[in-house]
């Protein structure tokens, strides 16, 4: 494959690839995933972990939506009477939350479910993109269940920290700040997630895609801020899943290019 003259946030060949991507070069690699992914070639490994998402994220809107009623319900009525007026500020404010946060939350779960099929995506972008990639497991079925026990590993990973920042977000004057901690929480289990599927590809543990992220945190804050934010897109955000696998496989290249010697 023939070497770019100018500078390709995702390519792992070109000049200054010892030097750190920075938040600017993961966002541009999202961006780049966005581009791939729409090649006619990928399109085929695109469109059934997307229609499956679709399915997920429209049920799960669907549930949230419910509770939110609910929960908008209880909480007018717990109003006095003199704050009758909250109703009109508080109800749209609370759907609106719930939407964004239903859709980021069950926008996660279908990427979880849908992980064995994006895993083959992600083969595929590869193979597009530098002309190299590893082999297809012969057993769809072993695959699969390989796939899943990965995402529990994650899971495990996730949880703990999930915890923390939930607490963090209970405790008086550092619950200023929860916005933020969650919206950093996000990012960084997002680029988590996709920058694992080459790594889950090649047969390496869970934690060479954590190694390799910690070389450089900011790109893949900067990459996983796009996909946060993307993710909160409701019903589109089904969308967003094969980008981010397409970006998160160019992130996790770049970086490895950058601890390889350079050539020549």
């Amino acid at each position: 494959m023939s070497q770019a003259t100018g500078p390709d946030p995702g390519s792992a060949k070109g000049s200054g690839l010892s030097s750190s991507l920075g938040f600017m070069g993961g966002v541009g690699l999202f961006f780049d995933g966005a581009r791939i992914a729409r090649q006619p070639g990928l399109a085929r490994y695109a469109w059934l972990p997307a229609l499956l998402s679709l399915t997920i994220i429209v049920a799960g809107l669907a549930l949230a939506f419910g509770y939110t009623n609910e929960f908008s319900s209880y909480l007018v009525a717990q109003l006095p009477a003199w704050l009758d007026f909250l109703h009109l500020i508080l109800v749209p404010l609370i759907y609106l939350l719930g939407v964004l946060i239903g859709a980021w939350l069950f926008g996660f779960l279908a990427v979880i479910i849908a992980s064995p099929f994006l895993g083959y995506l992600s083969i595929e972008v590869e193979t597009a993109r530098f002309d190299t990639a590893p082999q297809h497991d012969p057993s769809f079925l072993h695959g699969v269940i390989s796939a899943l026990g990965r995402e529990l590993r994650k899971l495990g990973y996730y949880l703990p920290r999930l915890l923390v920042v939930l607490v963090l977000s209970l405790i008086p004057l550092l619950n200023v700040a929860a916005p933020l901690l969650w919206f950093l929480f996000g990012a960084w289990t997002l680029a988590v997630q996709f920058c694992d599927y080459p790594t889950e590809n090649r047969g390496l543990p869970f934690r060479d895609t954590l190694a390799l992220l910690k070389r450089n945190r900011a790109a893949a804050l900067g990459f996983g801020s796009c996909a946060t934010l993307a993710m909160a897109i409701p019903i589109l955000n089904f969308l967003m899943i094969p980008v981010a696998v397409a970006g998160g496989t160019l992130l996790h290249h770049r970086i490895r290019a950058q601890t390889l010697p350079r050539a020549g």
